[in-house]
């Protein structure tokens, strides 16, 4: 089944939009700002980090962006395309996948499973003609988890679990990638070689955008970092201008500006 074409970016009106712009957004709870005012862009190709101390709004702001959590005000934008107003699903099919924080995965399937069920979901919709199967394999081998295809995913450490994670939302074949702590649990090693496939993925064309605490990872492959702290955007700029911004070190390190 071929998908409808209001689910399907043309790409050549997406041509010269970043893969991800939110203007101006801000979340409420309970008269308590969790966002206020966020503003950021992710460009196709690059790996782009969000970081901040816990309770920054990080996540807040990935549910806004995939949404799962309506902004109080403020738009998003994929590829230059309004999609403020539409369900989590529609914007999925408009190349947008993710990892959680808390991890989100069928612990009762397998690995492979997992993969599968991603792999078959984006082909009832998309018209991909490439066989699920084909599609989850390959996603399998692409993550490094070859060696546990048929291990249930509740008997994997946290670690692998998370590879699953991102293995079902590359089967997807996404545009727009959100990473959400997806090295946590990762032996030092792991981590190393997971920066490696998330350069891999960027020079493929896929934008990333990152939240990350393990800030030698986000130093090593972001291209540009954006920083929140109480909600608050207070840096933007390349690796180098963020590890010599004052406002960031205070937010880290607990050191006063000035």
């Amino acid at each position: 089944m071929s998908a409808p074409l209001s689910d399907v970016l043309d790409r050549d009106a997406t041509e010269g939009h970043p893969a991800l712009e939110i203007a101006d957004v801000s979340v409420s709870f309970g008269g308590i700002n969790a966002v206020s005012d966020v503003s950021l862009t992710a460009d196709n190709g690059m790996i782009t980090g969000l970081i901040g101390p816990n309770g920054a709004g990080k996540t807040t702001t990935f549910n806004v962006i995939t949404g799962l959590q309506p902004p109080t005000h403020g738009r998003v934008f994929i590829a230059g395309q309004d999609v403020s107003k539409l369900p989590p699903h529609k914007r999925a099919r408009l190349g947008v996948a993710r990892t959680f924080q808390r991890l989100e995965v069928f612990g009762s399937l397998t690995a492979y499973e997992n993969l599968l069920a991603a792999a078959e979901f984006h082909r009832s919709w998309s018209g991909d003609s490439t066989p699920p199967k084909d599609v989850a394999r390959a996603a399998l081998d692409r993550v490094g988890l070859g060696s546990v295809a048929e291990a249930r995913v509740d008997s994997l450490p946290t670690g692998l679990a998370r590879l699953v994670e991102l293995g079902r939302a590359l089967a997807t074949k996404p545009r727009l990638l959100l990473l959400d702590e997806v090295g946590s649990g990762l032996s030092h090693e792991e981590v190393h070689v997971l920066g490696d496939l998330m350069l891999d993925l960027a020079k493929e064309g896929i934008a990333i955008l990152l939240v990350e605490h393990d800030v030698e990872l986000v130093m090593r492959v972001c291209s540009r970092i954006h920083v929140l702290d109480f909600g608050l955007l207070i840096a933007s700029g390349s690796r180098e201008e963020i590890q010599q911004n004052p406002a960031v070190q205070a937010a880290y390190l607990g050191v006063e500006e000035g």
